[in-house]
């Protein structure tokens, strides 16, 4: 009965043994090939989402530029000639250290004749937009209209166009220099 019983059936321990070891094999390939696959989409995803990052700080950065830009020419041309000095101030607290005795030198003539013609000026900005930009500098392009009114009822209507150059300082972009574009 042994011989019959057994005759028809493999014996499990010796074929089984060789195709589970070749399964474990495939699966352990497979689950290195599947983890090496995770790392690389990881790395993927985290350089991916470092130069995302990067570009929204340069893009908050130029912003940043242009707005300061922005109110540069909004301030400049904004002022009441009953109150100069408040006019000073506010300008000057967008620049760096070295513009701003350069703008004092250009201030007082601009002072004395504002003040006598007890001048308002207003401004507005059309547009502006960054020419070049670096981690702590930039120069902006920016297009405003000013209007100039005096208690002679002169007025008189300007349309500018600057290159403001800006550096950051202490996380600030302040004004280094300006000139008119023609």
């Amino acid at each position: 009965m042994s011989n019959e019983t057994h005759a028809g059936i493999e014996d499990p321990g010796e074929h089984g043994r060789p195709a589970r070891r070749l399964s474990e094999r495939l699966l352990r390939i497979a689950a290195a090939v599947l983890a090496l696959v995770l790392v690389v989409a990881v790395a993927f995803a985290l350089y991916f989402a470092a130069k995302v990052r990067h570009s929204d700080d340069e893009q908050q950065q130029r912003a940043e530029a242009v707005n300061a830009a922005s109110q540069f020419a909004l301030r400049m041309d904004t002022f009441d000639g009953k109150d100069m000095d408040s006019y000073s101030k506010k300008v000057q607290q967008l620049l760096t250290t070295k513009y701003k005795s350069e703008f004092d030198k250009q201030f007082q003539p601009f002072k004395q004749v504002y003040t006598q013609a007890q001048a308002v000026g207003t401004g507005k900005v059309v547009m502006s937009g960054v020419a070049s930009y670096d981690d702590d500098s930039a120069t902006v392009l920016v297009v405003h209209d000013g209007s100039v009114k005096s208690k002679l009822g002169q007025s008189q209507v300007r349309h500018q166009r600057w290159t403001v150059d800006l550096v950051k300082v202490d996380g600030r972009w302040l004004v280094d220099d300006f000139s008119p574009v023609n």
